[in-house]
Formats: structure tokens, C-alpha cells, sequence
């Protein structure tokens, strides 16, 4: 069966917070993503988020950024931003934050302002590779300091990948555009002993933007 994104996550949205499962893998993306963006003095008080899911991403930054005063997330998925709006409000509260969350597509959003910081956390990933490079234009373009995109990245992509998991090469795509004067990319991995050693076949990617 051939992969539609409009169609699959429309459907998956209506039952993937209640099918989350939260585990060690997304305890250390989170926490390679705060520390990164800490010590890295990314400095940011307008965010756009794109594929905000039910918030946890959402809620990650605005409980580790108070500098934050206006947050824009959207999501193909109308129940995905019930879900993230009913989060955020229950557990969120900061005095003078514009928040707004909002169903969006961002293969046909119009983005009509750019913002210190856009962010898309496993994402991309779900992109269709002929779709891919149009869309991280997009978020370049809609940037004046920083894109940050977490995604699924292996030197080979694995036989048992699923229909809607794609690798991209990040790095090469970022680099086409005038508007990126510098890429990182630090893979979500701990190292340790055998027993502790996790590796969560991701990695985080930091676009610094000049426009």
C-alpha cells in the first residue's frame, strides 16, 4: 500500500497520544536537545514548531525557556493540536506568552513571518524524498536565526524501515541554500557500557540561518 502523508497521519492522529509510549529513547532525544540548545546559547524568544504532535516537544521548550514570548505550532492533525492545546494549557502557564497552535500542512503552509527558532522534531523523517527539499527551504525561509530538525539519520537505510520513515541527507540539503551559513549535526546516542549504551538512531541537526 503506498504511503499518502495527508492521509496516514490525519488517521494516525486521531489515536497516537493514546498509543505514546514514553521510554528511554525520548527521555535522552529530550535531553541531548535541552543540553544542546543550552550550551550552544541559542538564544530565541519566537518559536515555530512544525509537527508539534500533542505538545510534548512544545512543553519541553517552554518549561526550559523562559525567555520565550510567542509560540506558533502547527499540525496536519486536528486532534494532534486538541490534544497539544488541552496539554499545554493544563500544564503550561507564563505570564504575557502569545501562543497559538494551529492545523497546518507544511507542504502548503504559507508562513506569513519568520521566527528566532523553527523547529521539527521527528518530522522530516515522514517527508517524501521529492517533496523534501521544498520543504526545508520553507523552514529556512521562515527562519532569521535558527532551524533545529530531529530525524531518524544511518549512513544506510534499514531494510525494515517502514513505508512512511525516510533518510535524508540533512546536511547536503541545508548546505543548497544561500540563506544557511552554518550546519551541525549531533547524533542522539549515550555511551557507556554495553548494558547502558543506548543509540537512538537519530540525530539532531542545527541549521544557522542568515537572512
Amino acid at each position: 500500500m503506498s504511503y499518502i502523508p495527508r492521509e496516514y497521519w490525519l488517521k494516525h492522529g486521531r489515536t497516537y497520544k493514546d498509543d505514546f509510549r514514553y521510554n528511554k529513547l525520548f527521555e535522552l532525544q529530550e535531553r541531548v536537545l535541552i543540553d544542546y540548545m543550552k550550551q550552544n546559547s541559542t538564544s530565541f524568544s519566537s518559536v515555530l514548531e512544525i509537527g508539534c504532535g500533542f505538545g510534548r516537544i512544545t512543553k519541553l521548550l517552554l518549561t526550559n525557556f523562559a525567555g520565550i514570548s510567542e509560540y506558533h505550532a502547527i499540525d496536519i492533525s486536528p486532534e494532534q493540536i486538541q490534544n497539544a492545546r488541552q496539554l499545554i494549557e493544563k500544564e503550561v502557564f507564563k505570564n504575557g506568552l502569545n501562543l497559538d497552535f494551529a492545523v497546518g500542512d507544511i507542504t502548503s503552509l504559507q508562513v506569513q513571518k519568520k521566527y528566532d527558532l523553527v523547529i521539527a522534531a521527528e518530522v522530516l523523517m515522514h517527508i517524501l524524498p521529492e517533496e523534501i527539499r521544498d520543504v526545508m527551504h520553507k523552514l529556512v525561509k521562515s527562519s532569521n536565526k535558527h532551524v533545529l530538525n530531529i530525524d531518524w539519520y544511518e549512513e544506510q537505510r534499514s531494510k525494515k524501515a517502514a513505508s512512511h520513515n525516510f533518510i535524508h541527507p540533512y546536511e547536503i540539503i541545508y548546505r543548497e541554500f544561500s540563506e544557511v551559513k552554518h550546519i551541525s549535526r549531533v547524533p542522539i546516542s549515550k555511551k557507556g557500557s554495553w548494558l547502558r549504551s543506548i543509540d537512538t538512531k537519530q540525530s539532531l541537526f542545527h541549521a544557522i540561518v542568515n537572512n
